[in-house]
C-alpha cells in the first residue's frame, strides 16, 4: 500500500532541468503561431493539458521574443537583444523541463523569436501548480543596454492516478526461508533521504562521524552519498566557536564517498585553532579522516566501501538495502523517502571590493548601487540593483540550487552612464542548509540556504517466508506435478524440480499437462481425457475451400494450396463449357442469339423480363435490339417478333 505526503501546497522548486526525472525529454519544435495581440512577448499556450500521477507525459510550451517592443507608457521602442533562460519553479516533482537551445538563450534581434521547452516525464504528485519561468532579457534603447528580469507563469494539473507502491521493488515477495531480498527504490536524485522498515531485522552497518569544527563552523558542511549519488547522510553548518559534533548512520554493503566542505577554501583550520574529522564504522575501524594540518582547501573527498556478515542491528538509510529473512512469517516492509530542495533564499554583503568609486555616477551619488550575479550548473540569475548601499541584504529570493553543485557569485555595480563596474566574485558548494560566508576578489558576502520538504512517500510491501511448503515433483519441468509424489517444497536437498500443485496426469512427458496445447500425435495433451481437435493424429493437406486441391479431412494445413490446375469455364451454356473445371475463369463463351440475353437456347419470358428490366436505358444498352442507343418500345417490339424461337 501507499501513502504520499505533499507539502507547502505541492510548490516544488527546480532547475530548468529537475533532478528526479525518469526520462529523456525529445526535442520540440515552437509553434510560430504563438503570438500576442498587443506584440509583446507571450507563453503559449495558456494551460498546458493536465497530467496524471504515474503515467508518462510529454507536451511543449512555446514562447514568443519579437524583435523589439513598443512600451506602452513611454512609447519608447526598445531592441531584445538576448533572452536567457534563468530559472523555472513549481515543476511538479518527476518531470523535467528542456528547452529546444541547450543553453536557453534566444538572440530576437537576430530573427530568432520563437522558443520552446519540452515538458516530459511521470508526474509523482498531484496538484495545482503554477510553472513560472524567469528570463533575464538583455535590451537596448538609444545606444544603451540593459538587463531586465521578467517571468511567466503557466498554469499546470496533475491529476491522482492509482495508487500503487511507487517507492521501492523487491526481488521477491515470497520464497522459503532463508529468503534474500534485494531492496531498490523508485525515487532517486540528490535531496532524496529514506528510512527503511525492514519487518524487524536490522542489515546495516552503523557509520559514527565525529567532527570538530575551527572557529569558523559556518564554512563548514559534510555529506555521504552511496554509488546512485543520494544523500545518506549529513550535517552543517555550525555555529562560529571550536565544538565538537557526532552523526551516525546505517548503511548497507556498498561503496560510498564522504565529502567534506569548506565556503571559505581553506578547510578547517585557521591561525592556531584546528579542526578535525573522522568516520569509523561499529567496529571501530576508520573509513576517513581529515587530511594532517586541517587544510584541505574548499573540499575534501573520501571514498570506502563497505562489506559485512554480520551486520550491527541498524535500519540501513542507504538506497538499496538487502535483508535475509532466516525465520517463516509475514513481513511487512516498509519505506519512508523524503524530497528536499535547497533554495537560496537571501545574500548579505557585508564588504564590498573598491572598484566600483571612480565612475561619474559616484562623483554626483557617492554610493554604489550593486547586484549579484550566481551561476552554477544549469542556473543563471541576475538580481536587480540595490541603489546607493555598500552593504545591502538582499532577501525574500528563492533561487534553486542543486545538492553538490559548485555555485559563483560575481558581484557588479550598476552605473547608468558608464558601463557597470565587475567587483570580484566568490564561489561555494551547495550541500545544506544553512548561512555561508563566501569571500573573493574583496567582496564578502553571507547567503543563506533553506532546506524545503518538498514531498514525503509511504510504501509498504508484504514478504511472505516459508519454512516448508506443500509441492508435488515435477519430474518432466512443465509446472505441474505428480499428484502421487507430494514433497516439501522448501527442501533444499531436492535434486528435481517442483511445482505448487499436483494436476499433470503424465509427469514423464512436458508436453501433457493441463491446457496445453495439442501435438497432432493422437494423444490427450491437455488432460481433460478426450483426444480431440488438434491432439488428433495430424492430416496434412490444403485446407483452403476454394483451392483445386481442398481437402475435407486435413486438420493441418501444409501450403500445398493451388489454385490454376482447375479453372475454366463451369457454365454449361457456354459453347466452352468445362466439365472438369471448380473455379470459373470468367471466360465462358456463348454462341449469338438475337434475344437470347440469358444464353439458354430460346427467346422466353426471362429474355423479355431481363429487357423490361433495362427499359430506358441510354448508353452501353446491352438490350438494345433497335440499335438506337436507348431501350425502348422499339426494343420491346424485336423482341416480340422473335418471342418462342429457339437458337440454333
Amino acid at each position: 500500500m501507499s501513502k504520499f505526503y505533499s507539502l507547502f501546497t505541492f510548490v516544488i522548486t527546480f532547475f530548468l532541468a529537475t533532478q528526479f526525472s525518469v526520462a529523456q525529454c525529445d526535442n520540440c519544435i515552437p509553434d510560430t503561431n504563438c503570438s500576442s495581440p498587443d506584440g509583446m512577448p507571450v507563453l503559449c499556450p495558456e494551460q498546458l493539458p493536465d497530467a496524471t500521477t504515474g503515467i508518462y507525459y510529454s507536451n511543449t510550451a512555446t514562447f514568443f521574443m519579437p524583435q523589439s517592443l513598443i512600451d506602452a507608457g513611454t512609447g519608447i521602442e526598445a531592441s531584445l537583444i538576448s533572452v536567457t533562460l534563468a530559472s523555472l519553479t513549481g515543476v511538479p516533482l518527476g518531470l523535467e523541463i528542456v528547452p529546444d537551445n541547450p543553453d536557453g538563450v534566444y538572440y530576437p534581434s537576430s530573427g530568432e523569436e520563437y522558443g520552446c521547452v519540452t515538458i516530459c516525464g511521470t508526474p509523482l504528485v498531484a496538484g495545482e501548480y503554477s510553472v513560472e519561468l524567469t528570463v533575464a532579457v538583455l535590451v537596448s534603447a538609444f545606444g544603451f543596454e540593459q538587463t531586465v528580469n521578467e517571468s511567466f507563469s503557466l498554469p499546470f494539473t496533475v491529476t491522482q492516478g492509482e495508487q500503487t507502491n511507487g517507492s521501492f521493488s523487491s526481488s521477491a515477495l515470497s520464497g522459503c526461508v532463508p529468503l534474500e531480498v534485494q531492496l531498490e527504490n523508485t525515487i532517486t536524485g540528490p535531496g532524496t533521504t529514506y528510512v527503511w522498515d525492514l519487518g524487524g531485522y536490522g542489515t546495516g552497518m552503523e557509520l559514527n562521524m565525529s567532527l570538530t569544527t575551527d572557529n569558523y563552523g559556518t564554512e563548514t558542511t559534510w555529506s555521504i552519498i552511496d554509488e546512485n549519488g543520494t544523500l545518506v547522510a549529513g550535517g552543517g553548518p555550525y555555529s562560529n566557536a571550536q565544538n565538537n559534533y557526532t552523526a551516525n548512520a546505517c548503511v548497507g554493503n556498498g561503496c560510498y564517498t564522504l565529502n567534506v566542505y569548506d565556503s571559505y577554501g581553506d578547510g578547517m583550520q585557521y591561525g592556531d585553532v584546528i579542526g578535525n574529522y573522522i568516520l569509523t564504522d561499529s567496529q571501530g575501524n576508520t573509513l576517513a579522516e581529515i587530511t594532517p594540518g586541517g587544510n584541505f582547501g574548499a573540499h575534501a573527498e573520501h571514498a570506502f566501501c563497505i562489506y559485512f556478515d554480520q551486520p550491527s542491528g541498524c535500519t540501513p538509510t542507504s538506497s538499496n538495502p538487502s535483508v535475509i529473512f532466516d525465520t517463516p512469517g509475514v513481513y511487512q516492509v516498509g519505506l519512508t523517502t523524503t524530497v528536499t530542495q535547497l533554495v537560496m533564499t537571501g545574500l548579505n554583503i557585508t564588504s564590498l571590493s573598491g572598484g566600483w568609486s571612480g565612475d561619474v555616477e559616484e562623483l554626483f551619488w557617492g554610493n554604489p548601487d550593486p547586484y549579484f550575479n550566481i551561476s552554477g550548473g544549469d542556473l543563471d540569475f541576475t538580481s536587480s540593483s540595490y541603489a546607493e548601499n555598500e552593504t545591502p541584504n538582499f532577501t525574500g529570493l528563492n533561487i534553486p540550487l542543486a545538492y553538490g553543485t559548485e555555485y559563483f557569485v560575481g558581484f557588479f555595480d550598476e552605473d547608468e552612464v558608464t558601463n557597470d563596474d565587475y567587483l570580484g566574485s566568490a564561489n561555494f558548494i551547495a550541500s545544506a542548509p544553512g548561512e555561508y560566508m563566501i569571500n573573493g576578489g574583496g567582496n564578502t558576502a553571507i547567503i543563506t540556504i533553506t532546506e524545503t520538504t518538498a514531498a514525503i512517500f509511504e510504501d509498504t510491501e508484504s514478504i511472505v517466508v516459508y519454512g516448508n511448503i506443500d509441492a508435488y515433483l515435477d519430474l518432466d519441468g512443465d509446472g505441474f506435478g505428480d499428484g502421487n509424489y507430494p514433497v516439501d517444497g522448501c527442501d533444499e536437498t531436492l535434486e528435481s524440480s517442483v511445482a505448487f500443485n499436483g494436476e499433470d496426469c503424465n509427469d514423464s512427458d512436458a508436453s501433457i499437462y493441463p491446457g496445453a496445447i495439442g501435438t497432432f500425435l493422437g494423444i490427450d495433451n491437455d488432460c481433460n481425457e478426450v483426444v480431440e481437435d488438434d491432439e488428433e493424429l495430424a492430416i496434412e493437406g490444403c485446407m483452403i475451400e476454394d483451392a483445386c486441391n481442398y481437402n475435407p479431412e486435413a486438420n493441418v494445413e501444409n501450403d500445398s494450396c493451388e489454385f490454376e490446375s482447375c479453372l475454366g469455364c463451369t457454365d454449361p451454356l457456354a459453347t466452352n463449357y468445362d466439365p472438369t473445371a471448380l473455379i470459373n475463369n470468367q471466360n465462358c463463351l456463348y454462341a449469338y442469339c438475337f434475344g437470347d440475353f440469358n444464353n439458354d437456347g430460346a427467346i422466353t419470358v426471362s429474355d423479355l423480363l431481363i429487357l423490361l428490366a433495362a427499359f430506358g436505358c441510354s448508353e452501353d444498352c446491352s438490350t438494345d435490339l433497335s440499335g438506337d442507343d436507348i431501350v425502348s418500345v422499339a426494343d420491346l417490339l424485336e423482341i416480340l417478333a422473335v418471342y418462342g424461337t429457339l437458337c440454333e
